[in-house]
């Protein structure tokens, strides 16, 4: 059972004031949108914006803009997700309505991090932990979850970690599961990349940290079976994605390919086009070390023809980096030099990035009192 749903189940059963009413439905919406039972949270939104005419509220109109918000994010990891939650946020913040200013603030950040909006990210870091009250679990497990994510992806697992104990702290006095999938889905992913990385570019290193490889892996997979039993069923290739790009590291090349021919359409339709570069370098190297080179060519060109500079650069570099791998593999030496040049030079831009999180965290967590 869901502890988190089940306590709104409760406070909806108990509530006899149809604004409330009406908000405690929108909040839950929100809930089964996160767990990726979309189409139950959109005919309950539905319902309610039928009825907001008759409990027209600013609080309500908030609560209705952020579950909207969560909707889209957990559908497709849409950009207009972040449209919704800003209004839920001018809503809120007009009202005065503090624990919806603070979680609205806090849903904010993680999309600021996704969009690599990095002033906006410490801005609404900051206001969340600043107008949560200390037993505002949600939206405290939330902001907490943005600082440990980012310091991570930063390179500073070290300052991550206490933000990560403070997320498991919050999500488990609420119960709410949907944030320690979140949790573990997040540090998974990024020691994955990171590990991914440290393959193409530092190789000899990399080799030598078999151990944490597998570590990674075994990670990922309880991430999966975590997720199985709770029936959540947003984002469902997420794991597998990252279990192929680990088996990839691991030399597991033919695994890997299955997997990602497995979920690579699955992956698509839920908001990873920004890696289909990645996943198809990938895809290439696994059929060049499988002894397939004429159908690893079309998958390397095919990959190169994805590549957008729109890309988050880590993955720009990553892509880069094993499409280098590739070419040289098949004797292009000259597309090679070229693609390991260019993997570099956004490598440096990558790491560049890194302390521009690290220093806007420092910078907007020194404002917050009281942490």
């Amino acid at each position: 059972m869901n502890r988190a749903l089940a306590q709104l189940d409760s406070a909806l059963a108990a509530e006899r004031d149809p604004v409330r009413l009406a908000c405690l439905r929108a909040e839950r919406a929100g809930l089964w949108a996160r767990h990726g039972h979309l189409e139950q949270a959109r005919a309950e939104l539905a319902d309610l914006h039928a009825r907001q005419q008759r409990h027209a509220s600013p609080t309500l109109g908030a609560w209705l803009c952020l579950a909207e918000g969560l909707v889209d994010h957990f559908r497709d990891l849409d950009p207009k997700a972040r449209d919704r939650m800003m209004r839920a946020h001018a809503l809120s913040s007009a009202a005065r309505v503090r624990p919806l200013i603070a979680l609205s603030a806090a849903w904010l950040a993680h999309m600021d991090y996704v969009q690599h909006d990095l002033p906006a990210m410490g801005r609404h870091v900051a206001e969340a932990l600043q107008e949560a009250a200390p037993d505002h679990h949600s939206a405290r497990a939330r902001a907490c979850i943005v600082v440990a994510q980012a310091y991570h992806y930063g390179g500073r697992l070290d300052l991550a970690q206490p933000w990560y104990q403070r997320t498991r702290e919050h999500a488990t006095a609420l119960g709410d599961q949907a944030t320690l999938s979140a949790l573990m889905h997040n540090r998974a992913w990024l020691s994955g990349n990171q590990a991914r990385m440290a393959s193409i570019f530092e190789p000899a290193a990399s080799s030598a940290d078999s151990e944490h490889v597998r570590h990674i892996l075994l990670s990922a997979e309880s991430t999966g079976y975590f997720d199985a039993r709770l029936g959540t069923a947003s984002l469902g290739s997420l794991v597998p994605t990252l279990r192929a790009q680990l088996l990839v590291v691991q030399g597991e090349h033919a695994k890997a390919l299955a997997l990602y021919e497995e979920h690579l359409s699955a992956a698509m339709q839920e908001g990873l086009v920004r890696m289909k570069p990645v996943i198809l370098a990938d895809v290439a190297w696994c059929k060049v070390r499988l002894g397939r080179s004429a159908d690893a060519l079309v998958d390397a060109r095919a990959a190169l023809a994805s590549v957008d500079r729109a890309c988050d650069i880590d993955d720009l570099a990553v892509a880069q980096g094993r499409l280098a791998q590739v070419f040289e593999a098949l004797g292009d030496e000259a597309r090679a030099l070229e693609l390991d040049a260019q993997a570099r030079a956004d490598l440096q831009a990558h790491r560049e990035e890194q302390a521009c999180i690290v220093a806007v965290l420092d910078a907007a967590l020194a404002k917050v009192t009281g942490l």
